[in-house]
């Protein structure tokens, strides 16, 4: 019996079940993304999947298994984006931080545990990232982000994602992009605001040289859990073509006040 074969007698009601993905992965010497990708090519979904339709398509699906985003940041934002674009089945992930899990990262990181204190923010991402979704590809690079150096690894992804702490990063970051009309989903907090973009050069957002507002503001958890799902919607819009934001959205979780620029 072939995999397809196996596959396609296994699905019920057009789902393939954790179960009967272990069971192909033992019977035909293959790994679970293998599985995956024959089933999602022959219009049947992973049962973890199921939840996402009718809101994403199966065609739509398979289109995000074999999409590629680049996340810089693999802290607040960072964090809870992958994990999103993990569960909702983007099939490649390019993970980059230099930075390592601190004590003040634990009030709102959520990969940041007692346990993961003093470990590499990205490999731990990775990691965790595989657990959630075997299927998934995670290149993890434990370095910080050189535009001389790194610069290559904006055009191997679909979207990029701006998951940093420095506004000149940002900015600097976002006008790659643009120059590389490369899709860029921006994203940033300090204390119950939050800010997004996907097609700004952000130097309207950051007039000001210095730390940004997030240092002296603070970072309360809800508000980064807000902010990533915003920018991991809007990561996922543009994979998939959809409509997507055109103007920079403020936003403040305070008085609930939510503004196109």
């Amino acid at each position: 019996m072939e995999l397809l074969s196996f596959v396609q007698q296994h699905a019920h009601q057009g789902f393939l079940s954790l179960q009967d993905h272990f069971k192909a992965m033992e019977i035909f010497t293959c790994n679970f993304r293998e599985v995956e990708q024959i089933a999602l090519e022959n219009n049947i979904t992973p049962l973890r999947y199921k939840r996402n339709q009718t809101t994403i398509t199966r065609d739509e699906q398979y289109k995000l298994f074999n999409a590629t985003v680049l996340i810089i940041g693999c802290g607040g934002l960072g964090g809870f984006i992958s994990e999103m674009l993990a569960r909702i089945g983007v099939g490649n992930l390019i993970l980059m931080d230099g930075d390592i899990f601190e004590e003040h990262n634990l009030n709102r990181q959520n990969f940041s545990t007692i346990k993961t204190l003093g470990m590499q923010k990205a490999q731990v991402l990775k990691n965790a990232l595989e657990e959630i979704n075997p299927a998934l590809h995670v290149k993890s690079i434990t370095k910080f982000f050189t535009f001389s150096i790194h610069n290559h690894l904006i055009e191997d992804a679909d979207v990029v994602v701006d998951a940093l702490d420095s506004p000149i990063l940002k900015c600097a970051l976002a006008s790659l992009c643009k120059e590389r009309d490369k899709p860029f989903a921006h994203g940033a907090i300090a204390g119950y605001h939050a800010q997004f973009s996907t097609c700004d050069t952000l130097e309207n957002l950051y007039r000001q040289e210095g730390a940004g507002a997030e240092k002296t503001s603070g970072n309360p958890s809800f508000t980064v859990c807000f902010a990533a799902s915003i920018q991991s919607a809007e990561v996922v819009k543009l994979l998939l073509g959809k409509p997507h934001l055109e103007n920079t959205l403020m936003a403040d979780l305070w008085e609930y006040e939510f503004n196109l620029l």
